[in-house]
């Protein structure tokens, strides 16, 4: 457990890859292996708004040692895309 000053430890190993899950999944399977997911930044073409299920389309590690998932909705709200 870290301390004040202390960073929290960085699980051994690296982390699963979540690419192509449904956020909430991507969640689930981060706990599930001790990592703990620190952003979650939503991506979306020019002038559109898109809609659930939000699925990651990218994953990094930050410098705290805790994952950034990168997610994009699924269908738009126009039915012409």
């Amino acid at each position: 457990m870290p301390g004040p000053g202390r960073e929290p430890e960085r699980p051994a190993g690296r982390p699963p890859d979540v690419v192509g899950y449904t956020l909430e999944d991507a969640q689930r399977a981060a706990d599930g292996a001790g990592w703990t997911v620190g952003a979650v930044v939503e991506t979306r073409p020019p002038r559109r708004v898109l809609q659930d299920p939000r699925r990651v389309v990218r994953q990094r590690v930050d410098a705290d040692g805790r994952l950034v998932l990168v997610v994009c909705g699924e269908r738009s709200d126009d039915a012409r895309v």
